[in-house]
């Protein structure tokens, strides 16, 4: 608990007298995504109505847009960490270094590389998922179905906490793919997924209250995970810097069929 505290001591003075920046590349930040939501959002309200045309219309411009904004995700974690090492105010222009010399190729392949392997981990939930609904008996095992779909969704957390670090590897390591990418965060990871959940929960007590606030408490609370998450990267970064990789065990690297990496 006291590495928890101090992290988050450490990610508090990085914030302080800098605040009003970070809330500021927050709001910028969701007001982005929320356009591309809202065409999502419409195109699946309407879908089947009679304006199924404008619709599907809408549906396929919002996620045409969820992928060219997958960079500007990348880009909010980056700008913390810029912040942080350089003890300076939010850079707005952070939000969209994932589209600068050249990197959109490099970020969107590498994310969606990502999603990939987490999806892979979640085939055992959605078979059941899919068995379930066909069976028609959601409804009638509620209580069955909830434990197994928590059951199931264990080994998404696990590979979900065990490519935390990516967007900050795949910031500092430009030379590396995609998939070395994944690897050196599942190795960095090692030992320490339960830690990082542990400092990920103590945030609940705080997005209740934000809850609270009509959801305008998270402008605040937003910047204040994401810098101790990024202190945490730092913390980690530094312990593994003397782990010589050419030693570390060929079974680590992620197995991906050739034609993903390519």
């Amino acid at each position: 608990m006291g590495q928890i505290n101090d992290l988050k001591d450490q990610a508090l003075a990085s914030l302080r007298g800098k605040w009003g920046s970070f809330v500021g590349l927050t709001f910028i930040y969701l007001l982005l995504y929320s356009i591309a939501t809202f065409f999502v959002m419409y195109g699946a309200i309407f879908e089947g109505s009679s304006f199924t045309g404008l619709a599907s219309a809408f549906s396929f411009i919002g996620s045409i847009l969820m992928v060219l904004f997958i960079p500007i995700g990348y880009g909010y974690i980056v700008a913390y960490l810029h912040a942080s090492r350089q003890d300076l105010p939010a850079d707005i222009g952070d939000l969209f270094y994932g589209y600068s010399n050249g990197q959109f190729r490099r970020v969107l392949g590498a994310y969606i590389l990502m999603v990939l392997v987490v999806m892979a981990a979640a085939i055992p939930y959605i078979v059941f998922l899919v068995i379930m609904t066909m069976h028609g008996q959601l409804e009638e095992h509620n209580g069955f179905f909830m434990f197994f779909s928590l059951l199931l969704m264990i080994p998404v957390y696990v590979v979900a906490l065990a490519y935390a670090m990516f967007p900050f590897i795949l910031r500092d390591n430009p030379e590396l793919s995609a998939r070395e990418i994944l690897t050196k965060s599942r190795m960095m990871m090692q030992g320490h997924k339960g830690e990082l959940l542990i400092l990920l929960l103590s945030f609940i007590g705080w997005g209740v209250l934000a809850m609270f606030t009509f959801c305008i408490g998270y402008l605040w609370l937003a910047p204040y995970i994401c810098m101790t998450y990024t202190k945490y990267y730092e913390q980690l970064r530094e312990g593994y810097e003397g782990v010589d990789e050419e030693e570390m065990p060929m079974q680590e690297e992620v197995e991906m069929p050739a034609e993903i990496t390519k």
